[in-house]
């Protein structure tokens, strides 16, 4: 078990971090719903909205570089390199359920 920690480097522990994060952004945007109008509300959405854009945002950057960084092991990477990669497939799945719903 300490072996597989130590082989752990800083861009795939991020990947959990990521993931933690958004999941806390959209938690906060769920539990201030119940303030709208007052000033938890504002700064609450406000938090959590920032939260999640920039989770997303580092989401994509370290999905690029664990590519870049692990081009040869890609197969041996897949479960980092995915759970680095699941906030930006969110969204790039949202976009795409509603683009083809407006149509």
């Amino acid at each position: 078990m300490n072996i597989r920690i130590r082989n752990i480097n800083c861009n795939k522990k991020s990947g959990i971090l990521i993931v933690g994060i958004c999941l806390i952004a959209m938690l906060l945007g769920y539990f201030v719903e119940s303030y709208r109008g007052t000033w938890i509300y504002h700064y609450g959405n406000t938090i959590s909205l920032f939260m999640f854009y920039c989770g997303i945002l580092y989401s994509f950057i370290n999905t690029i570089l664990l590519i870049s960084k692990h081009k040869s092991e890609l197969k041996n990477n897949f479960i980092c390199l995915f759970l680095s990669a699941i906030p930006f497939l969110y969204i790039i799945i949202m976009i795409a359920i509603a683009m083809s719903k407006s149509q």
